[in-house]
C-alpha cells in the first residue's frame, strides 16, 4: 500500500513572508489526485483555516489519519471521520493510539513539549515527562512513530535549535519507543531531513508548507520511503 505523509501545511487565508498560504489546500488535493494513496497521514499543523466542507472534500478522496501539532483547529479535527473506511474511524488519533494498515503499526504522540502545561488557541502542550511516558508505552508495539515535535540532531541545519529540556524530551521519547521509523514535523530549518539514530531508528522530517512543498511516500509492502517536492521525487531509501 501507498501512504502519503504531510506535515505543517499551515493553511491560512494570508500571505506570510511572501508565501500565499491560502493555496495549500488546492495543492494538497492535487498531490492526492496525482499519487492516489491508500492513506494520507498528517503530522499536524494543518493550519487554522481548515473547515468541515473542504475537509470532507479531501475525505471523499482518501482515508486520513492525523495527529495535532501546535497550529491546528481542533474543533474541526475532532469532528472529522473517514467516510471511506469500513467502520467508524475518526481522523484524529489519540495519544498512544496504535493503528495498523497492511501489517504496519503506527503509534501517535500529539502536540509539542512545553515546560509548563498550557494551551494556545485551544491546542494543548505536554510536559516533558508526559511526552516521554506516551513513548514508553509504545515501545515494542509500533513500526512507525508519528510525532509533530522534533529533536535536535547533530546536523548543520539544526545548529540554531536550542538544546534544552523540551528538545531532549523529544529525543528521549524516540529512544524509548525505538520504532523502525519516526516521522516528525514542526521545524522549518530545511525542506526535509533524513537521519539514522545509532540504535537503528530512521528519522524523517518533512515540511509541506507552500514555502517548501515536500512530503513523504511510504510503501508498506517494501518498507521504502520516498521524499517528494511537488510532483518530483528527490530522495528514496529503504527503512532498514
Amino acid at each position: 500500500m501507498k501512504v502519503l505523509v504531510i506535515s505543517d501545511l499551515h493553511y491560512d487565508k494570508r500571505v506570510f513572508r511572501g508565501v500565499d498560504e491560502s493555496r495549500v489546500w488546492e495543492w494538497l488535493l492535487s498531490i492526492v489526485d496525482y499519487h492516489k494513496p491508500d492513506l494520507l497521514i498528517s503530522l499536524g499543523d494543518w493550519g487554522e483555516a481548515i473547515n468541515e466542507t473542504e475537509f470532507y472534500e479531501l475525505l471523499r478522496r482518501v482515508r486520513v489519519w492525523s495527529i495535532y501539532g501546535n497550529h491546528d483547529n481542533l474543533d474541526v479535527l475532532r469532528k472529522m471521520y473517514n467516510v471511506l473506511a469500513d467502520k467508524y474511524e475518526q481522523v484524529l488519533m489519540d495519544d498512544g493510539e496504535i493503528r495498523e494498515i497492511d501489517g504496519v503499526r503506527f503509534g501517535a504522540i500529539n502536540g509539542i513539549v512545553a515546560l509548563k502545561r498550557k494551551e494556545r488557541k485551544g491546542v494543548p502542550r505536554k510536559r516533558p515527562e508526559e511526552f516521554i511516558e506516551v513513548a514508553k508505552n509504545l515501545r515494542g508495539k509500533v513500526d512507525v512513530l508519528l510525532m509533530h515535535d522534533s529533536p535536535k540532531l547533530p546536523l548543520r541545519e539544526y545548529a540554531n535549535i536550542a538544546d534544552d529540556e523540551r528538545v531532549r524530551a523529544v529525543t528521549q521519547a524516540i529512544e524509548e519507543a525505538r520504532p523502525r521509523l519516526v516521522l516528525c514535523g514542526h521545524l522549518h530549518v530545511s525542506p526535509y531531513t533524513v537521519y539514522r539514530f545509532d540504535y537503528g531508528t530512521l528519522y524523517v522530517r518533512v515540511d509541506s508548507s507552500q514555502a517548501h512543498k515536500h512530503y513523504l511516500i511510504l510503501h508498506t509492502d517494501s518498507m521504502e520511503i520516498e521524499v517528494w517536492r511537488d510532483m518530483d521525487k528527490v530522495f528514496s531509501q529503504p527503512i532498514s
